[in-house]
């Protein structure tokens, strides 16, 4: 749900009077388990809710935030067709498997990598489909599109899926449709694009579908089709467009529908529908808009009777007053459209009390036109009465609040039949679900603005119609009364004492689809799979009767689909335990090997860390959007540890912090933890103990991240934090990294006084946006765990461009390795990765015979990629990780445990993963950093001359005769090294006339490292 801020299971447990508990095994066995008590109800959920202007700050909080992530920080956009490129640049870059055997790699360098789930429970699916074939025996295929994760097919009834999106393409799918006509029940069309609610979603950030994929081997195997639309007056053609922008009828696709008498394909696209009449080979407009839309406010809908008749629905809120409604066309062809609701004339163009219009107030049919100011979502949807096609279902938006001290329902619902050839209006809309009580965002009936909203008619019954919205209800009387609705999945009915999740159902309902009645397979239609934010569920009965949550639920497993923001490994050796955090899936915990996770937490999760084992208490840390972090301990020791004092989010009072929390919980001593307040950053060093009010503020770090207001909950945020790895000590280093693309370290961080300021570390081509006022997000840090003189750091923002409008590409992965001096010498290490947008990153060492060895991971958002030699070239080659199984995922974090060399990748879409590294070499704290070098001291180099030059420098040494060998550098201003020469020390120079014109710096530093000159030049 997108506006869940506080929502801990454990909070409800007191009132429940259930009981949550760790029981742990001896050390030969795992190191722990979850297990819910006799009655727990593991699945409740607290919240606080606001009003309806909160939920929107919440949903605009995390659109921000994933926008500034990936943005082009020069242009504040995405960059034009990046999208496509980076995914072609992928497509180039060879697979690790294809480097094995060619004398490259050795095979201790090819990782395996296994689904480590979650199996319990998967992300957001809006489209869903059961093959009308499907006869339990010889035919079991479903076919569902995950919004972020591609096609998913289940040939077993959904015991087990398998993703069979195309492997190079986007793999966002929000819709999906069976041909119905015998004989071609094989051909399947899929489509994609998310206009509001999406992670991602934002102008120009959204994950658009662009385009329609066919399947004619019943959903084996897909291919793009065409993404030329001829216009609705067939006198211009539509071109693809770019992957980036909506500027294609693909880009977003609401619903897809096939004609049974002739097979023609119609696509509910963001402000057109679109028909095909050959399979897809060529496109033309049938129905479209003018103006131009907001992302909201472009919906379609579309069905198709039996007879070929057409039903269109267009949303109620777009800014083309004369096309809101409902429209109907006997044949589908161009123009042939008549509207029969949303217009201003009952029994010609409208309806009595029709409420699905901006423009239309309270019915009165001969209300002007107001002007164009605002354009909310009144989505609009349609459901066709699968046994009798002339009765049509008719759910929108109705513009009211169903919060507040008047709550109503969000919907209403209008029944059309034309069995007699006319059409026979009833309005259902005072039937809408409203139960006793009322809680915002639950009851009554609530939409999130038409993020959520479903209508379904059981295939042998009329009057049996199904309401998806934050809960699912179901009607045998077609809502012609209230007497006859239940509740039956989302949020659990009885929310009194405390709201909880429905029994193994999910809330925000996407989908809801009903098994075929085939050889007596399903008889009376009782079996059904919902799809939602929680992955899918299936029922044996869904016309169970009873009071109160009368239909059984059972999570479909195996369909790792999940939307991970960051997860996290076990610190014990041999424990492959996880921890994560997901997207509208709290914080989920994975135990003893076991892929069906646990969910501790709900809302939306941020970091999380698994802590200190002690004796046989066992630590978790957890934390929700917005800032909340918590603690759980054995045996239902469960706290909320967010520190006092923090800055508010703007607008807000009972928010801190980015839309995603985070901390860093140092992973070989657990007891400190790091805590992010926008710039400001707190300090524990006892962790497992301490309460909100016991952190302590490292107040020289706000001071030094964003000094012209170190208060600030605008501007400038910490975004991410590494620590030394190893048993603590005094050389120990904090390094974190900003939004503005500022990197620092701070020095024995556990005991540094309060005040301290970090030192500023931050490449130099960074800092030169960064003083352009241009925001560079650094989205990860890794360090050596063996050494931390050595780390890398990567950035999430595509394209990064400089003030003088020249675009680079290949500023996204840096790596020095002397990262504890004052000024330390940064490489770019793009090498032939120079497109995508880094997420995340590992330095991993590891034995390869008696040879020790140092690997490079990058998590981007076209899969995860590895490299040997960072270290050791200007232009590092990366090979591609996972093969077919972690594909072109989005990798949005990656947790490594250098103990026994075991790495964990957790995705946005597809889950987490796991790999055995190879043998360990893990050896910490070899390094506590290597002095700053003395720098021009003329007893070392006396003088380097001229300073515009030509061709050649040349410089004289001083005295230190005791130095015997020096190492003579050029470099451009970002840091790159273009001339390198060791030398004897002696006087000498450098020919630098094959550089272009610019600015440069000489650097000439003694073997030790202890003496260091640096002239800047101008090649003239």
């Amino acid at each position: 749900m997108k506006h869940r801020y506080l929502a801990s299971l454990f909070s409800a447990f007191v009132v429940a009077g259930a009981a949550l508990f760790f029981s742990v095994e001896t050390q030969d066995q795992k190191r722990f388990r979850i297990t819910p008590a006799k009655n727990a109800h593991f699945e409740d959920e607290e919240e606080e809710r606001g009003d309806r202007s909160k939920k929107m700050q919440f949903i605009e909080a995390r659109r921000k935030y994933e926008y500034d992530i990936i943005k082009d920080p020069g242009t504040n956009r995405i960059p034009n067709m990046i999208f496509q490129r980076e995914l072609n640049l992928a497509k180039t870059i060879e697979s690790k498997e294809g480097k094995f055997g060619s004398g490259i790699l050795g095979a201790d360098n090819l990782n395996n990598y296994t689904a480590a789930g979650p199996d319990s429970i998967g992300g957001r699916t809006r489209a869903l489909a059961i093959d009308k074939r499907y006869n339990g025996t010889t035919n079991r295929v479903i076919i569902s599109g995950a919004v972020s994760s591609g096609i998913m097919r289940s040939s077993d009834g959904g015991n087990n899926w398998t993703r069979v999106s195309p492997e190079n393409d986007i793999h966002n799918v929000t819709a999906i449709v069976q041909d119905p006509r015998t004989g071609f029940e094989n051909t399947w069309y899929a489509g994609g694009g998310e206009p509001i609610g999406n992670s991602a979603s934002e102008d120009g950030a959204s994950y658009l579908g662009h385009g329609i994929w066919k399947s004619t081997d019943n959903g084996l195997t897909w291919n793009k089709l065409t993404l030329s639309v001829t216009t609705l007056s067939g006198t211009q053609v539509i071109q693809p467009g770019s992957v980036e922008g909506f500027d294609n009828p693909f880009d977003f696709v609401h619903r897809l529908a096939i004609n049974p008498v002739n097979g023609h394909l119609y696509v509910a696209g963001h402000r057109r529908l679109v028909r095909s009449t050959d399979g897809g080979n060529s496109w033309r407009e049938v129905f479209t808009t003018i103006k131009p839309l907001g992302s909201a406010t472009g919906q379609m809908d579309v069905t198709v009777t039996n007879t070929g008749r057409v039903f269109l629905a267009l949303n109620g809120g777009v800014r083309d007053h004369q096309l809101r409604g409902v429209w109907t066309s006997t044949t589908g062809e161009p123009n042939s459209f008549t509207r029969i609701a949303g217009g201003k004339v009952l029994g010609v163009d409208s309806v009595a009390n029709w409420r699905g219009n901006a423009y239309n107030v309270e019915g009165i049919d001969n209300n002007p036109f107001p002007p164009d100011t605002t354009f909310g979502s009144k989505r609009i949807i349609l459901s066709l009465a699968p046994s009798d096609n002339n009765i049509l279902y008719i759910l929108y938006e109705n513009g009211l609040e169903q919060s507040g001290s008047n709550p109503k329902p969000e919907v209403d619902l209008f029944k059309l039949d034309r069995t007699s050839g006319t059409n026979v209006w009833t309005n259902l809309s005072a039937n809408m679900p409203d139960f006793p009580g009322q809680l915002e965002g639950v009851d009554p009936v609530e939409t999130q603005g038409g993020f959520n909203l479903t209508l379904a008619v059981k295939p042998d019954d009329p009057n049996t119609v199904f309401i998806g919205a934050t809960n699912l209800f179901r009607s045998t009387s077609g809502f012609t009364n209230t007497t006859a609705t239940s509740w039956i999945g989302g949020y659990g009915q009885d929310f009194g004492s405390g709201l909880k999740i429905y029994p193994n159902s999910h809330p925000d309902i996407h989908a809801l689809a009903f098994y075929p009645n085939n050889n007596n397979f399903n008889p009376g239609f009782a079996k059904a799979i919902c799809g939602n934010d929680g992955g899918l569920q299936t029922t044996g009965d869904i016309m169970e009767a009873g009071a109160v949550e009368p239909v059984k639920w059972t999570m479909i497993r195996n369909y790792q689909t999940l939307q991970y923001y960051h997860i996290a490994i076990d610190p014990a050796s041999g424990q492959n335990n996880f921890i994560g955090g997901a997207q509208d899936n709290g914080t989920q915990v994975r135990q003893q090997g076991d892929n069906n996770h646990i969910r501790i937490i709900s809302g939306d999760g941020g970091a999380a860390y698994i802590g200190k084992l002690t004796n046989t208490a066992f630590t978790l840390y957890g934390s929700t959007q917005l800032g909340s972090i918590y603690r759980y301990k054995q045996p239902q020791d469960f706290k909320e540890i967010t520190p006092t004092g923090l800055t508010p989010f703007p607008g807000m009072t009972d928010a801190y912090g980015d839309f995603v929390t985070y901390y860093k919980m140092d992973f070989d001593n657990q007891e400190d933890i790091y805590y992010v307040n926008f710039n400001r950053l707190f300090r524990t060093t006892s962790a497992s103990t301490v309460t909100s009010s016991g952190w302590n503020e490292l107040t020289g770090v706000s001071a030094k991240v964003n000094p012209s207001n170190p208060n600030s909950g605008t501007g400038v945020s910490i975004r991410t934090i590494e620590t030394t790895r190893g048993p603590y000590n005094a050389s120990h280093s904090l390094f974190l990294g900003t939004s503005n693309g500022k990197v620092f370290r701070l020095d024995d961080p556990r005991n540094a006084p309060s005040n301290t300021s970090p030192v500023d570390i931050t490449p130099p081509a960074l800092e030169s946006f960064r003083q352009d006022g241009r925001g560079v997000n650094i989205s990860d840090i890794a360090v050596n765990p063996n050494n931390d003189n050595e780390i890398m750091v990567v950035v999430s923002n595509y394209s990064v461009t400089s003030s003088s409008n020249v675009t680079s590409n290949d500023f996204n992965i840096w790596w020095t390795n002397n990262a504890k001096n004052a000024t330390p010498t940064w490489k770019k290490a793009e090498g032939n990765l120079t497109l995508p947008s880094v997420r995340s990153c590992a330095i991993l060492v590891k034995k390869n015979g008696n040879t020790s060895v140092t690997e490079y991971y990058v998590g981007t958002s076209v899969g995860l990629y590895s490299s040997t030699d960072v270290a050791s070239s200007n232009a590092p080659t990366w090979v591609r990780e996972g093969g077919n199984i972690l594909n072109f995922s989005v990798i949005t974090a990656l947790d490594y445990r250098p103990q026994d060399n075991v790495m964990l990748v957790g995705t946005h879409g597809n889950g987490s993963y796991i790999a055995n590294i190879g043998s360990p070499d893990y050896r910490p704290n070899q390094s506590t950093g290597i002095n700053d070098p003395v720098r021009n001291d003329k007893n070392f180099i006396r003088l380097a001359a001229p300073s515009m030059v030509d061709n050649i420098i040349s410089y004289q040494v001083g005295n230190m005769f005791t130095i015997r060998r020096m190492v003579v550098r050029v470099s451009n201003l970002t840091g790159q090294q273009l001339v390198r020469n060791e030398v004897a020390y002696a006087n000498g120079q450098v020919n630098v006339g094959n550089l272009p014109r610019g600015t440069y710096l000489l650097t000439i530093t003694s073997a030790d490292n202890k003496q260091q000159f640096v002239l800047k030049f101008i090649k003239k």
